[in-house]
């Protein structure tokens, strides 16, 4: 075997930066399902012009990746069209708009605003949430998955997202719904995601791991599971600009990105350049990236043996436990600009601030 050549590229050293840029234009839904993390009676939206002036300017500082999600962001589709305009013309490829796919009041009206989407440009995947908080209005999600196909005509223009403890766990929806598309449900050991397919559709089936955060704190079942989670230094579900209906900025599209402990700024009042160079900053963000959840882990466990209830394989779970008990110290919650660090370096050793979610 021939070695394979080393790249002569430098390696740059870890840190937060964002290559995709993804957009919640409002809080509100039409369901009300107990494991979403999402405040919905909230009724903030943001608002189109300031969008877009961000959205500039992620491109000049070289993001070329736009999603979407919410609440329900088809409940604000004027947003979604004018975004999505202005994405297309400046080039951006498009990523997932996130949807539970029951919010039409029928197929005429589903199809009037798909066809207003399809013509502003978007050229991304519909990502369709189905599990059992989710997907209990089979025959309208099955009609959903039908217009959407024919709209686009694409047969891999949905994906499904379902929640759970285990990826072969919480599937039933899935089946169900495939039973009405005439689809059939297999695992794929190319993808390692099961694939729903029929003669029209050609849909992966992407597994988020469920954390029993926010509402969901009271669901039954440990998720203090004995095991570690591996470290990816959240080049997952991070590296990302993730926008709140109140133009807060947050690096994560995860259970925690909604705290106000992870804000790193605001569309409304500071540049994606400034919001970049803050969340280096942030004493919890900046960590992470840089050096790794367990860098937050280790240092907690050191400080105090006792502080956890134990070990859990879930990233998601973990932030956001520390960061709403006030284990992760350096932060303040004020929902802004986030200030009082100590130094480039995070000082977890300083005072520690029980933070909580912000309820008005």
């Amino acid at each position: 075997m021939v070695p394979r050549a080393r790249s002569s590229q430098p390696q740059l050293p870890r840190a937060f930066r964002p290559r995709y840029l993804m957009l919640a234009p409002g809080y509100q839904c039409n369901l009300a399902c107990p494991h979403c993390c999402v405040p919905i009676e909230w009724t903030d939206r943001l608002p189109i012009p300031t969008a877009v002036r961000f959205l500039e300017q992620a491109h000049a500082a070289g993001i070329r990746m736009l999603g979407f999600t919410g609440g329900e962001p088809f409940l604000y589709p004027e947003f979604l069209v004018a975004l999505t305009r202005r994405a297309a013309d400046l080039g951006f490829r498009f990523d997932k708009l996130m949807t539970n796919g029951v919010w039409h009041r029928d197929a005429a009206h589903l199809r009037e605003v798909l066809t207003d989407l399809r013509d502003a440009g978007f050229a991304g995947k519909v990502g369709l949430s189905v599990d059992k908080f989710h997907g209990m209005e089979v025959a309208k999600l099955a009609e959903f998955c039908r217009v959407t196909r024919r709209v686009f005509d694409r047969d891999t223009i949905l994906s499904l997202s379902y929640a759970s403890r285990h990826p072969d766990q919480g599937l039933e929806p899935v089946r169900r719904l495939a039973g009405e598309l005439g689809a059939v449900v297999e695992w794929s050991d190319l993808l390692s995601r099961y694939l729903v397919v029929s003669d029209e559709l050609t849909m992966t089936a992407c597994w988020n791991h469920l954390a029993t955060v926010e509402r969901a704190e009271g669901l039954p079942g440990d998720p203090w599971d004995g095991e570690w989670f591996a470290e990816d230094y959240c080049e997952g579900p991070g590296q990302a600009l993730v926008v709140n209906p109140r133009g807060e900025v947050k690096p994560c599209c995860g259970f925690a990105s909604d705290l106000d402990q992870l804000t790193i700024g605001n569309i409304h009042t500071d540049t994606v350049e400034e919001v970049i160079a803050a969340g280096r900053r942030h004493p919890v963000v900046g960590t992470i990236f840089r050096d790794g959840l367990t860098a937050v882990r280790d240092e907690i466990l050191a400080r105090d043996p006792a502080a956890l209830p134990g070990a859990t394989s879930n990233h998601c779970y973990f932030c956001w436990y520390v960061l709403t008990r006030g284990l992760a110290g350096g932060v303040n919650g004020g929902g802004g600009k986030v200030g009082g660090w100590v130094g480039e370096k995070p000082n977890f050793t300083g005072e520690l601030i029980q933070l909580g979610r912000r309820v008005s």
